[in-house]
């Protein structure tokens, strides 16, 4: 059985996974420009991960966590299929390239921008629900920067080797 409580855990967990990973990453680049967008990506999702934490036990409604507790298994399984929400199962020691390691930092961020889409029904209070939005909002300029990211290796504006992978 899911509750509200449940789905800010995830999420909670989801930005923490995020924030340890771009600062494990800020670690093995020399780039300057590079580890500066790094940290600004690992202490964006140091804000998210505490604006998901109070959200926690602020949703009451009973009919909420009823609709909750009997489709969110079934729906969470169907949506997201084989994404895992976490970087827990990646095996980064199997990434060669700064280009694979942004790909799947850009694979991570787009599977949290969607499981925070679905969080958006499940939420009636409008500060919550654009607290939310803002946070998908940010998600998605993750997303950006780290294309541009792979775009400017890809382009030789950046060079692999700026990377320690």
């Amino acid at each position: 059985m899911f509750t509200p409580n449940d789905l800010m855990d995830i999420a909670a967990k989801m930005e923490k996974n995020g924030q340890t990973i771009y600062l494990e990453s800020k670690k093995k680049v020399d780039n300057p420009t590079l580890k500066s967008l790094l940290q600004w990506m690992a202490d964006e999702e140091t804000v998210h991960r505490e604006w998901f934490l109070k959200q926690k036990d602020t949703w009451t409604s009973s009919a909420v966590n009823k609709d909750l507790e009997t489709m969110l298994p079934d729906v969470i399984k169907e949506m997201m299929g084989d994404k895992t929400l976490s970087l827990d199962d990646v095996d980064f020691s199997q990434i060669r390239s700064a280009s694979e390691m942004l790909d799947t930092f850009v694979t991570f961020e787009n599977d949290t921008i969607l499981f925070y889409e679905f969080l958006q029904a499940f939420i009636q209070d409008t500060q919550a629900l654009s607290g939310l939005e803002k946070i998908i909002k940010e998600e998605k300029n993750h997303v950006e920067k780290l294309t541009d990211m792979i775009q400017a290796i890809s382009s030789k504006k950046i060079s692999e080797q700026a990377f320690h992978f």
